[in-house]
């Protein structure tokens, strides 16, 4: 497989020209090509520019022939001159690309030495008056010879108008590209452009009478990488296997020794020895890096690497974290593992330690597991738990991590705590449940991973993520453990501590805890940890009342998550609601379409609280679009009730009933509302909260007095959020017209202002029933509040609710859609004819209709049906 040369040889010692003239002398295909359509629309374009060249590059068996043979035979309507170059020596390359053209029967006078850009300069202008052609030279990566090359160069630079040059090659020739380039001459079709694309595949398969279902044809593209002398070498493994579809499929993932034979033919065979011994070594991560293959193979690394990458060698390569990670083709790495399995076994071992080693010092725990488990006996487990196992669960990646101890230390606490951290990261309530009840009840190790304190820390953290799930952390207080110097633990500690007493309504203690976890979080580079930790913050801000700090931290939340690169992570997801959910309670746009949520399912019951409620709170921020505002109130309502079932305890839900009550009244779902508040009031008790629900139920249903007697007394001596002092207030005021107290209203008004003038709120006022129309028309007495009170009124027309029907209109809105006349609804309510039709008057006049249809349509619209 390697030869004695220090440096890669991909190509043959001189070159022939196997000339094949006009289109019928095209290389013969034993097999039915499958159509490239991207790189035929790309070839279709070159041949209709001028002057074109298309450098077609990729590795053996990628497809450059057939895709050329297939264009000419299908689309090419020009005379076709077709090259190609065989490993043998003395040929003249312009002469030959010249007879294949016959321009003319002598383009060099016989015995003038030319330079061979002498020589081309001839050839091009003896080709000025020929035909539109198409000229294809295949196999271009044998040319060596540099004076051919010089004279190709200066052909393809210079090439007639009329004629588009095809170059087919295993790497690019060492000619200067970059000057077509430059000139907007020149098309490059890669390996990427050339791979089958899955429905190809499915073509290449069915030729070999395989019909796979979609998962089965993409364990073929994951194998193949749509590399075409690939796929039609695994088409003929699994038609030879029909009856055995699976075991067909494993085996192909060895790989077969079809596909051995290919690779070590046409990519291994030539290779040196020292970029053999950097194949097998690098194979052994599933991605390697520059300074990682260095410290495999030493300082030729760089060279090597470079040489593979020039001439085309199978790598994937991306960018990450300002590094250039490389990959080997699956079956190419799977090839080169069973090379090195059975050459050096030996070496093996100590490859995968170093492999390791690399990836933990590198901060890259996941990669280096992996490597840690493929060591036999795996002696590195127990230390890479101790320093690396809680990182892991921080970063997402803990599922990785359990699978890989799934045998080992399961009588070890530590262990089942992870277990049940991951459960509690994944949202998973059940599993979270059960492990850390195994935890709890489960035998001790003999010899314990980690120390005792550690041990105790992290079971207090985990206690609390479930607390934090189940929504009853406020059945008992989750101060923070002794610092253990271990920092992903204490990290992790302060984090689902403090989140537990947030929502168990230790605010202050809770966002100091966080906060703690903000910082450390960020010092070690724990991106998920510092999001998570900053939408907290931002949580405690909410439940607090505290709505521009809501806001402000909502949004470093987000910042957050797009500096680490988790702008689509769950935690992005949640502060971007409450960033929304302070915009709407201060009436200003929030970005839309708002993002999906996780852990979200059918049953409600495995949804953690937390979840729970930024799901309602999501629905009342889109209420406004729903398509059904009527069924959109009640689903919320059906929601809260559920919430209130099933997790009472947990903080922020009493402002959410106030939330949807508003809504509810809105669409003139009075019994729904009722029905809300009393279930409220019998779990969370008689809170400040379910009064100011209760009292504007009362003003819906016209009982102002009401209103005055349960506000008063609450005003003057309870504690209220920010929200609910304004919203009372606004009741007061809107109660106290009703009952034509003039003073007292100016009174609460100026309270209502300037209470909100604090946060900026603008919601309550559109919320209260006529607070907005109250606020319209009295509004000028305060000018010291002229500032908020435009603001309310420019969001007043766009957020209006309903209009406001009596209860009588509202019986008859409900008789339209059945069809019934006048004088049938009449009947049916025991009432005139006459009645009714004021009652359409009215109807009719406040939805801004003038028939039956329109009132039907509009109260559709509005919620009302």
């Amino acid at each position: 497989m390697a030869s004695s040369s220090g440096s890669l040889d991909f190509r043959g010692g001189g070159s022939v020209i196997a000339v094949a003239g006009p289109c019928a002398g095209l290389p013969e295909l034993s097999f039915a090509p499958v159509r490239c359509n991207e790189a035929f629309a790309r070839l279709d374009r070159a041949q209709a520019a001028t002057g074109h060249t298309v450098l077609l590059c990729g590795p053996a068996g990628s497809g450059k022939t057939v895709v050329l043979v297939d264009w000419v035979r299908r689309r090419c309507s020009a005379r076709v001159a077709w090259l190609t170059v065989a490993e043998q020596r003395d040929t003249d390359l312009l002469a030959e690309i010249a007879r294949t053209l016959d321009p003319t029967p002598d383009f060099v006078p016989t015995g003038v030495l030319h330079t061979p850009t002498d020589r081309a300069a001839d050839l091009i202008a003896a080709l000025a008056d020929i035909e539109p052609t198409v000229l294809v030279i295949d196999n271009a990566h044998l040319l060596t010879d540099p004076l051919q090359l010089a004279g190709l160069e200066y052909l393809l630079t210079h090439l007639p108008d009329q004629v588009t040059a095809l170059i087919a090659s295993r790497f690019d020739p060492p000619l200067r590209w970059h000057v077509l380039d430059l000139e907007g001459r020149l098309t490059r079709i890669g390996a990427p452009e050339l791979a089958l694309s899955p429905d190809r595949v499915a073509q290449l398969l069915a030729q070999h009478g395989c019909r796979l279902d979609d998962a089965e044809l993409a364990v073929v593209g994951n194998l193949t990488r749509g590399w075409a002398a690939l796929v039609r070498i695994a088409a003929i493994c699994l038609s030879a296997n029909g009856t055995d579809r699976d075991t067909a499929l494993t085996a192909l993932a060895r790989p077969s020794h079809a596909v051995a034979d290919f690779l070590v033919a046409e990519l291994l065979a030539s290779l040196p020895a020292p970029t053999l011994e950097f194949l097998l070594a690098t194979a052994v991560p599933t991605r390697f890096c520059l300074p990682m293959a260095e410290d495999l193979v030493g300082d030729d690394a760089a060279r090597i690497l470079d040489e593979l990458l020039r001439a085309n060698f199978p790598l994937h390569t991306v960018a990450h974290a300002g590094e250039l990670w490389h990959t080997y083709h699956p079956l190419l790495r799977a090839y080169l593992l069973a090379e090195a399995a059975y050459t050096r076994p030996d070496r093996l071992p100590a490859c995968h330690r170093r492999v390791a080693a690399w990836f933990t010092a590198a901060a890259m725990p996941g990669p280096a597991l992996e490597h840690i488990a493929a060591e036999p006996g795996a002696p590195g487990l127990v230390p890479f738990l101790r320093d690396w196992g809680l990182r892991m669960v921080l970063e997402g990646t803990g599922h990785t991590l359990l699978a890989a101890v799934e045998n080992f230390a399961e009588h070890d606490t530590f262990v089942r705590l992870l277990r049940a951290a991951v459960a509690v990261e994944s949202g998973d309530i059940a599993a979270a449940e059960v492990y850390l009840e195994a935890a709890h009840v489960g035998p001790e190790s003999a010899a314990p991973v980690v120390p005792a304190e550690w041990v105790a820390a992290l079971d207090h953290a985990v206690s609390a993520g479930v607390a934090v799930l189940v929504g009853d952390s406020s059945s008992m207080r989750w101060p923070l453990p002794p610092v253990t110097g271990q920092s992903d633990l204490d990290c992790y500690t302060a984090l689902h501590c403090g989140i537990a007493e947030i929502y168990g309504g230790e605010i202050d203690s809770g966002a100091a805890s966080v906060r703690y976890a903000i910082v450390h979080s960020e010092q070690a580079g724990l991106g998920r940890v510092a999001v998570r930790a900053r939408t907290a913050t931002a949580v405690a801000a909410g439940i607090a009342g505290r709505i521009g700090e809501l806001r402000a931290l909502a949004d470093q939340a987000i910042e957050c998550a797009q500096r680490y690169d988790l702008a689509g992570s769950a935690d992005a997801a949640a502060a971007r609601v409450l960033a929304a959910y302070g915009a709407y309670q201060q009436g200003v746009d929030f970005e839309r379409p708002l993002p999906s949520l996780p852990f979200v399912a059918a049953d409600e019951t495995v949804v953690p609280a937390p979840v729970r409620q930024a799901a309602i709170m999501t629905g009342v921020l889109m209420f406004a679009d729903a398509p059904d505002r009527s069924a959109a109130a009640v689903t919320l309502s059906k929601q809260l009730h559920r919430l209130l079932d099933e997790s009472p305890t947990v903080h922020g839900t009493g402002e959410l009933v106030t939330d949807v009550l508003w809504l509810l009244l809105r669409v003139q779902a009075r019994a729904d509302a009722q029905q809300l508040i009393d279930h409220a009031t019998r779990v969370l008790g008689r809170t400040p909260d379910m009064a100011v629900a209760e009292a504007g139920l009362a003003l819906y249903a016209h009982r102002p007095a009401v209103v005055l007697a349960l506000l008063e007394p609450l005003l003057a001596t309870a504690r209220l959020s920010s929200r609910s002092l304004v919203a009372a207030w606004l009741l007061v005021a809107v109660a106290a017209d009703s009952l034509e107290r003039p003073r007292k209203v100016d009174d609460a008004c100026e309270q209502a202002l300037a209470h909100a003038a604090t946060e900026q709120l603008i919601r309550p006022f559109l919320d209260v029933p006529a607070a907005a129309e109250l606020l319209a028309r009295i509004g000028a007495r305060f000018g010291q509040h002229a500032v908020l009170v435009d603001r309310i009124r420019a969001y007043r027309g766009a957020t209006a609710g309903a209009p406001q029907l009596t209860h009588t209109e509202l019986v008859v809105l409900r008789q339209l859609p059945s069809g019934m006349t006048a004088g049938n609804i009449a009947a049916d309510l025991g009432v005139s004819v006459n009645t009714v039709k004021t009652h359409l008057r009215g109807i009719y006049q406040k939805l801004a209709v003038n028939a039956r249809a329109e009132a039907i349509a509009q109260a559709r619209v509005l919620g009302l049906l």
